[in-house]
């Protein structure tokens, strides 16, 4: 944001530069013309929306990876489970029929592992709820330039 403010104070004293008319004519017929003025605006215009764009990018990007990281939480939660479902259920289902009938353990293992996949669910979501696909500070800098150009003209 330093550079940005730079740039409008450089735009300033640019634009302000050769107001004057006090100053004698041979000092003032060294002063840029009112086309490179224009031209010096339009290219600090220029990259002042370069850096905002830049800005969006990054912003976007890290956002990406904030929701990159709730898909590898759920990718990983699924992998698991497709994994390990099969064996600790029946290790799980052989453990219980020593004390209670083979079909209570069957549907008691059954509801462990769905209480589970609902927990390791919510928790990708939520993280997935966090991501933010607008690159809200871009947007900001933006109506904060906009603000400037008009106090600029008044």
């Amino acid at each position: 944001m330093g550079c940005r403010t730079g740039r409008r104070e450089e735009a300033v004293a640019t634009v302000g530069a050769g107001t004057t008319n006090d100053r004698p004519a041979v000092e003032r017929a060294r002063e840029p013309s009112i086309g490179q003025l224009v031209s010096d605006v339009a290219a600090g215009v220029s990259s002042l929306v370069k850096a905002e764009i830049d800005l969006a990018k990054a912003e976007l990007k890290q956002e990406v990876g904030k929701a990159a990281a709730g898909a590898a939480g759920l990718a990983v939660a699924a992998a698991a489970g497709l994994m390990i479902i099969p064996l600790l259920s029946l290790a799980a289902v052989y453990a219980l029929s020593e004390v209670m009938a083979g079909y209570w353990a069957a549907l008691i293992v059954a509801g462990v592992w769905a209480l589970i996949a609902g927990i390791a669910g919510l928790f990708g979501a939520l993280r997935l709820r966090r991501v933010k696909p607008v690159p809200t500070q871009a947007i900001e800098a933006v109506k904060e330039d906009v603000r400037w150009a008009r106090n600029l003209r008044n």
